[in-house]
């Protein structure tokens, strides 16, 4: 009875192993093809490209570097580089990557595109080239107006604002952002912060990138402007905050100054919403007066009972009035100047975070003492001496330049009363001693000197003293001119 019995147990065995018994189904890989068309700024297709996929944008060391490359393909005759995913060991069901473009020894970005891929699922999409033609940009000999100081170098600013970009830009689905903190947060302001300096830096991939964050985080309750308090993912706080939808649509000025009219038009879009739902008209000892509302919450928020002088950039506000044809903006530059000796000491000159019309500090509770609000009014006020030679700008820049000399550069802190005495805790930082060196711009070459020397020692790490800082490298250096000059 036993051999039957063998026999039996001999045949299924053959069977199940014949069928795959007590063995996993192998895993079948759909097919994940991502088809990158390379083409010039005249739309033509560029064959014999060589196109590398990396992990990290090219913002990035790592993501302009060939060594760390995933793969290398080669265009076809009609433009185009064929990825397999399928072909590429341990990589996630799903994620972002970048196809970059690379030229020369020195790796130059001339073009890049992130990828958002799910394993099973192909994409397509145009990566268009830009032209790598224009060298790093060169500062004006000089401004038209005031001294730009001799120990602080155009080197160190671009070479800051490339520490900046390797250490506050970041991917976002996409798009680029500016971290704020915690780092898994981004503020309009930053934006606008990004937006300047790359407009400026003639950078067009980093530009476009954090332009795209700013488009994607646009909502209702701001009017369609940008939000904000954002997450990468997410809204924190809908509302928008003026200071930087101005920043964004001036940025855009320059912008267009570089790379065509598109720019210029969404520039236009942004102002006409400004000047549709937030410059508003009050009344001061029987004078009317422009100025800002500091929000918008679906309504403006603020007003003449509550601004910010530092939200006031006259020499912007001329600008716009050059571009759009409304003299409304060349008015609110000019009553910025009536809500500056509303509320600035007679003493020290300095202003406060938050005011009323009528110059009354901290009104609804809000900071009434000169903070990181208020430490960046003597830099956007001075531009307005510089590129126009309006006196009222150099009066009180010179004014307040002046009394932060008395204290001595080297000893300014993060914060002042009014009447000058300190309650900084964090000791010395560009986003004050910057703002009051760009100030000493329109006093003499000496004073302008002596806080350059300052100024070009420190090494800011925390996200707004990084970004001020480049802002007013630039225009110590002459890389922040007027567009309308260009």
């Amino acid at each position: 009875m036993r051999k039957p019995m063998l026999y039996a147990f001999s045949f299924l065995w053959v069977l199940c192993t014949m069928a795959g018994c007590g063995k996993d189904e192998e895993t079948v890989e759909l097919e994940t093809m991502v088809d990158i068309t390379v083409k010039n700024a005249a739309g033509s297709a560029e064959a014999n490209r060589d196109v590398y996929l990396f992990k990290n944008p090219s913002t990035e060391a790592s993501g302009r570097t060939p060594a760390n490359a995933l793969r290398k393909i080669a265009t076809n005759t009609n433009g185009v580089a064929k990825f397999d995913l399928q072909t590429i060991p341990d990589l996630a069901s799903t994620g972002t990557l970048h196809f970059t473009v690379l030229d020369g020894a020195q790796n130059d970005v001339l073009g890049s595109v992130a990828i958002n891929y799910t394993k099973g699922q192909s994409v397509a999409k145009e990566l268009v080239l830009q032209d790598n033609s224009t060298p790093d940009p060169e500062p004006v000999s000089a401004y038209e107006y005031g001294f730009m100081p001799t120990t602080v170098s155009h080197e160190l600013a671009m070479s800051e604002y490339e520490r900046w970009k390797t250490t506050q830009v970041v991917p976002c689905n996409g798009g680029l952002r500016v971290v704020a903190a915690p780092a898994n947060e981004s503020k309009v302001e930053a934006i606008g912060f990004g937006l300047m300096l790359a407009a400026y830096a003639q950078d067009k991939e980093t530009f476009d990138g954090i332009h795209r964050f700013y488009n994607s985080k646009r909502t209702v309750q701001a009017a369609n402007m940008m939000a904000w308090s954002v997450t990468c993912s997410g809204v924190l706080d809908p509302g928008s905050a003026t200071d930087g939808d101005i920043d964004v649509a001036f940025a855009l000025i320059v912008a267009s100054k570089h790379w065509g009219d598109t720019y210029l038009d969404a520039a236009k879009e942004i102002l006409q919403i400004i000047r549709t739902n937030l410059i508003v008209q009050c009344s001061v000892n029987g004078e009317n007066m422009y100025i800002l509302a500091p929000g918008y919450s679906n309504g403006a928020w603020g007003g003449c009972g509550m601004t910010d002088v530092m939200y006031h950039t006259p020499a912007f506000f001329r600008v716009f009035a050059e571009v759009t044809g409304d003299n409304v903006w060349e008015q609110l530059a000019d009553d910025t100047y009536k809500l500056l000796e509303n509320g600035a000491h007679p003493t020290t000159g300095l202003v406060p975070d938050w005011q009323t019309a009528s110059g009354t500090p901290g009104p609804g509770g809000r900071a009434g003492h000169f903070g990181y609000d208020a430490c960046r009014a003597p830099w956007k006020l001075t531009l307005d001496y510089l590129w126009n030679g309006n006196t009222k700008a150099e009066e009180w820049t010179t004014k307040v330049s002046g009394w932060a000399n008395q204290v001595g550069p080297a000893n300014i802190v993060d914060g002042y009363e009014l009447d000058g005495t300190p309650i900084g805790t964090n000791g010395l930082n560009s986003s004050f001693l910057g703002g009051f060196t760009v100030a000493s711009m329109s006093h003499s070459q000496d004073r302008v000197n002596r806080f350059g020397t300052e100024l070009s020692k420190l090494r800011d790490t925390y996200w707004f003293n990084i970004n001020t800082r480049v802002l007013y490298l630039f225009t110590l250096t002459g890389n922040f001119w007027n567009p309308l000059d260009r």
